[in-house]
């Protein structure tokens, strides 16, 4: 069952959570439809908070249960769609067990925000700051262009963006996360754990090392 809301109130950030499927686009006109079975929309939250639009199931800690353990262990593992259509937004944050897919996306300003066991994928992103923080198990995947790109990573995440090309970066990881990404001129690592940075171009490279972690330069295919 599909239903359309209406988003009568501006916001600039968008926090969707729990469990589900977030279809991103980039429109004139802000919309948003949900594609859920009838009786799950009594439990969703749609609601704008300041300048965030909040998406997923209500406040009560019961019917989060519910959904995070009917979607890990359903059959048709079925979960709620959001379609959300916006101009611009500056920033976008998913929690829980919650997949982002954009075809393409420009914004000036871009702050990403995943943890749980989010997925961020962007076909094609075009910024001029890119800042993402990732946790748990969250992963990021995009293609496309970022003046500079600034990336921090807890836990066992994950950052693949070889085909986003930077002038500039700086990635702080802790843990076991994973980074792939491409710069040109100038590339900061900072590592603790054992985490690992794999990253195309010839930057000035300045990194400081910790643990187990490792830097490799990859050639271009």
């Amino acid at each position: 069952m599909q239903k359309e809301f209406q988003l009568l109130k501006p916001f600039s950030k968008v926090r969707c959570k729990d469990v589900g499927t977030l279809m991103l686009t980039q429109g004139e006109v802000p919309a948003l439809t949900i594609d859920a079975d009838e009786g799950l929309f009594e439990k969703l939250m749609v609601e704008v908070h300041g300048d965030s639009l909040v998406l997923g199931f209500d406040e009560s800690w019961i019917n989060q249960i519910e959904m995070i353990f009917s979607s890990m262990f359903s059959k048709d593992n079925r979960k709620v769609a959001y379609y959300l259509t916006v101009p611009d937004l500056r920033q976008v944050s998913i929690s829980g067990k919650i997949d982002l897919n954009c075809d393409s996306f420009t914004s000036d300003d871009f702050k990403l925000n995943v943890s749980g066991l989010g997925k961020l994928n962007f076909g094609h992103l075009e910024c001029r700051t890119l800042d993402v923080t990732i946790s748990g198990r969250g992963e990021f995947y995009a293609a496309g262009h970022a003046d500079h790109q600034s990336i921090r990573i807890s836990g066992s995440g994950e950052y693949q963006a070889p085909n986003l090309a930077s002038q500039s970066g700086r990635i702080v990881i802790s843990g076991q996360g994973n980074a792939t990404l491409r710069v040109d001129d100038s590339l900061e690592i900072i590592i603790s754990g054992m985490g690992q940075v794999n990253y195309y171009g010839q930057p000035k490279l300045r990194q400081v090392i910790s643990g187990m972690g490792k830097s490799k330069r990859l050639s271009n295919c």
